[in-house]
């Protein structure tokens, strides 16, 4: 059971209901933040025009005219929602993870020194329209239980709807995947037999994409079923959804995560009494042991490879984790050039024959789009200064994630548990701060509400030390 029940805003028991009704409950609610975040969601899941055939030539898969305009729409929706209600969305930006913001600072600067400007600008205005959108969802009707309702209700539809579409139109829901086997040879690493797997991109781009939703929607789901915040029909529904997806992708990644992230979840929520005092050190050293154990994967370390081998073993990949590794070596060799500050803000990673990352072209044949580590991008864009950004971050978010568990642990729990899938999915996968990343974005979505939690704690906290008519004149409106 949960420690407390979910309230609205400003919600506290007291001894006087009558008085007390003027400020507890919330008259300021709108459908109006869930539209914009499930359509900002959705913008980012299907492709554009919901032109599945482009994606069977591999065609560009820029922004087209409808997604931009739904972008406009999000950023215009989010400021009239943040005008109606400036006080409260300021005393939430006083409670937000402190390194967020900045790193949008850093990001922003990182224009005057990025290698391709055009690039840094597009991807800063996809930050502003997450930022301020996510930021608008808390202000209205507040409760400790929406961020997670929505974002299962959005992800099952989506994982349902991918089974279903795979079903119905195989030839663009099943992506026919190039898979290589990577052998050694007198030259070094090369690529070895080429075979094509069919594996699940239902409504979204590609295989990886559709494992961090199939990841997600299965932590989602089996912490509602935990809480019982969702009837059993539709928890088996959607959990099945997950599997299925989880499975068919064929994303070691993401099955990887989901593996570690559940079992995580189940142990959070029934913590032992008598480790509770141990709690805050406990999840601290576990993520201190998961930071320690990205740099063993970077082969930063290579003293320590034989710590890859549980890895390797459980995700059926080699040690160059389907050769990864000859990516983050020519990452590498690119974040020696601009050590401290970067390349700028996603200025790397533009397939165009002026940027230096066509040198991947040149020596691998292909061209991989993202340095396939969260770490190593973070770095490679924004340097050291960036990556003692992501530190921060990461341990604020920690620290927050923890005050939570100690005043409601099925809350807390669920953020933790989401952080702890994220540093499992970015030792393969870039998604620390990429702005077109699903994975980031439920993070940030994630930074937001429980920032909100912690916020609407306070007003809780206050409300039992100040008498009702007082509490009437300092509410935030």
């Amino acid at each position: 059971m949960r420690n407390r029940p979910a309230l609205s805003v400003h919600a506290v028991p007291s001894t006087r209901p009558a008085a007390a009704t003027q400020w507890v409950h919330d008259p300021k609610t709108s459908p109006l933040p869930t539209i914009l975040v499930c359509a900002l969601f959705l913008t980012m899941i299907l492709p554009p025009n919901l032109d599945y055939g482009a994606l069977l030539t591999n065609a560009s898969s820029e922004q087209n005219v409808p997604t931009r305009i739904t972008l406009i729409a999000v950023i215009l929706g989010s400021c009239y929602l943040i005008a109606r209600r400036p006080a409260l969305w300021l005393a939430e930006l006083r409670a937000l993870n402190p390194f967020y913001p900045l790193f949008l600072a850093l990001a922003t600067l990182s224009v005057t020194w990025s290698i391709d400007q055009g690039s840094t600008l597009h991807n800063l205005f996809k930050l502003a329209v997450v930022f301020l959108c996510f930021t608008a969802f808390t202000l209205y009707g507040w409760q400790t239980h929406q961020f997670q309702r929505v974002m299962r209700v959005l992800f099952g539809t989506v994982l349902v709807g991918s089974v279903i579409f795979a079903v119905a139109f195989p030839h663009y829901g099943v992506q026919q995947f190039e898979d290589y086997a990577p052998a050694e040879t007198g030259r070094g690493l090369d690529y070895g037999t080429l075979t094509l797997r069919p594996v699940l991109r239902g409504l979204t781009y590609g295989k990886n994409q559709m494992g961090q939703l199939a990841g997600f929607g299965l932590i989602f789901w089996f912490h509602a079923w935990l809480g019982k915040e969702a009837k059993t029909l539709w928890v088996i529904v959607c959990v099945g959804a997950a599997l299925i997806c989880l499975y068919w992708a064929h994303s070691s990644t993401s099955v990887l995560a989901a593996a570690f992230s559940v079992p995580m979840l189940l142990m959070l929520r029934h913590w032992p009494k008598w480790l509770r005092r141990y709690m805050r050190y406990i999840l601290v050293l576990f993520t201190l042991l998961i930071l320690g154990y990205s740099l063993v994967v970077l082969r930063l370390i290579p003293q320590l490879d034989f710590l890859l081998t549980p890895i390797t073993a459980l995700t059926g990949k080699d040690l160059t984790f389907s050769n990864r590794t000859a990516i983050w070596k020519i990452v590498i060799g690119q974040v020696v050039q601009h050590p401290l500050l970067g390349a700028g803000y996603s200025g790397y990673w533009v397939e165009d024959p002026s940027s230096p990352s066509v040198e991947f072209t040149r020596r691998l044949g292909f061209w991989p789009g993202e340095s396939h580590n969260g770490y190593l991008e973070v770095l490679n864009d924004l340097g050291v200064i960036g990556c003692v950004c992501l530190l921060g971050y990461l341990f604020a978010y920690v620290r927050q994630a923890i005050r939570i568990i100690e005043f409601d642990r099925h809350e807390g729990s669920l953020y933790f548990v989401l952080l702890f899938h994220q540093f499992w999915s970015c030792l393969s996968e870039s998604h620390w701060f990429t702005a077109s990343s699903v994975s980031f974005t439920v993070i940030t979505l994630a930074v937001c509400c429980s920032a909100r939690t912690l916020l609407q704690h306070r007003f809780e906290l206050s409300a039992t030390r100040r008498s009702p008519f007082n509490l009437a004149r300092n509410t935030v409106t």
